[in-house]
């Protein structure tokens, strides 16, 4: 089975970065030299990941790599098929991904589990009108009391009317101006809702997640349908997650792509609460109640992809400008664009609690940037490599940045040219920040 991305991304993110500028300024490039750019480099794949997402027991990368735009695209041969992603970030969680496919499919090949599967499917009308009968006694909700039931059963209820009102507002206002956002890559799937369950059905599938090390709510086509029917078999036929999973061996974690405080919200919390708990954080955080509930309604942003955001804001304290990161967020379609987008915004976070404090973010198409109390622009890059081409030549000698200090974050790596044409025009360009 094969999951692909097989249209190129729609543009660059150094192209962003020339549309990033444009918003401060609106003065003339500087005359640029024709020709004598680097061209798109063919790299070993050990110049853009760690080895071991690069060869393990179940995969190997095919070597070499080229790039998409500034991206290293990855086929990733295992047993279990071939995977073709965009980014080491979408690497790293594939890769991961693996063990748990292996763990899956071994403890599902079981007569225990068979059986508990089959009692499931007889059990959806049963489990709907205890449910409803008695909300306390859902697995989700022993120990926690009506209140919770009730607040979430409020909140879906008021977001469910709050959709028909903004819908009902769209639709009497002026025409709307297209989004200039690129779409979703082909090959990328809607993902489905997951914030509608007040009574807690997917506390299983979260406890295999915290038992596999995985997002709940993962794209992988190999896995997603492992994890329902173990989700299921556990929810609604009683097969215990534990006594499954201490049967496998599962072996060293790998990167999966998220830190410490977003693993253990999306692990702990339903879906639903997380996204209580994310709108009030962004209204917190002076962000507009159209673009927070905007934000919130787009499916490309699963609860873990949304909470990596908001968690990510955050950590940034009291800071201007976070709504046009939301009301971006709200647009942006297909994972790629989501994980570059969550993972440029953590950059910025890393370097407001360790380098510097920014005290506005802006944002043109899919780049965030901060700005200092200096006036600092310090711009977050979420890409693979980094090389000397004419989007990055523009970049770099635009005139109207002459004088005033500009800092690169790269999330990967850059070339030696790179590194010196960016240096030679006043620009301090950091690499290897992958968060």
């Amino acid at each position: 089975m094969k999951s692909r991305h097989a249209a190129p991304l729609v543009a660059t993110a150094l192209a962003w970065l020339l549309a990033a500028v444009a918003l401060v300024t609106t003065e003339p490039a500087t005359a640029l030299p024709k020709g004598n750019y680097e061209p798109a480099p063919v790299l070993a794949g050990a110049e853009l990941a760690p080895a071991a997402l690069l060869k393990g027991p179940l995969h190997t990368v095919a070597e070499p790599i080229t790039l998409d735009g500034f991206f290293g695209r990855f086929v990733i041969e295992s047993k279990f098929g071939k995977f073709s992603v965009v980014g080491v970030n979408m690497l790293a969680v594939r890769v991961n991904e693996l063990q748990a496919i292996e763990a899956l499919q071994e403890v599902q090949s079981s007569r225990a589990f068979q059986d508990s599967l089959a009692r499931a499917a007889s059990a959806p009308v049963q489990l709907v009108q205890s449910a409803v009968t008695n909300p306390l006694g859902t697995v989700e909700n022993i120990g926690q009391g009506l209140g919770s039931v009730l607040g979430r059963v409020g909140f879906l209820a008021r977001s469910g009317a709050q959709s028909v009102a903004d819908s009902s507002a769209d639709r009497s206002a002026a025409p709307s101006v297209p989004s200039t956002l690129p779409p979703a890559p082909a090959g990328e799937a809607m993902p489905s809702a997951f914030t509608g369950d007040p009574f807690g059905y997917n506390k299983a599938r979260r406890d295999w997640a915290r038992q596999l090390n995985i997002d709940p709510y993962t794209s992988n086509p190999v896995l997603r349908p492992l994890l329902d029917n173990a989700s299921a078999a556990s929810f609604a036929g009683s097969f215990a997650v534990n006594t499954a999973i201490s049967a496998v061996s599962m072996g060293a974690n790998l990167v999966v792509g998220f830190d410490t405080d977003v693993r253990d919200a999306v692990w702990n919390q339903p879906a639903v609460d997380l996204a209580r708990q994310n709108e009030a954080r962004l209204l917190a955080q002076g962000v507009g109640g159209r673009t927070t509930r905007d934000s919130l309604r787009n499916r490309w942003f699963t609860p873990s992809l949304q909470t990596a955001l908001v968690i990510a804001l955050a950590k940034m304290g009291d800071i201007a400008g976070v709504e046009s990161v939301i009301r971006v967020a709200s647009q942006v379609q297909g994972e790629t664009h989501v994980r570059f987008l969550v993972e440029s915004v953590r950059m910025l976070a890393r370097f407001n609690e360790k380098e510097g404090r920014l005290v506005k973010l802006r944002m043109s198409n899919m780049v965030p940037f901060g700005v200092a109390a200096d006036g600092t622009l310090v711009i977050a890059a979420a890409i693979d490599y980094a090389y000397w081409d004419k989007a990055a030549a523009e970049f770099a000698q635009r005139k109207e940045l002459k004088g005033k200090r500009r800092v690169l974050l790269v999330s990967g790596a850059a070339s030696e040219r790179a590194k010196m044409e960016f240096a030679k025009v006043g620009w301090t360009i950091h690499t290897g920040l992958r968060p």
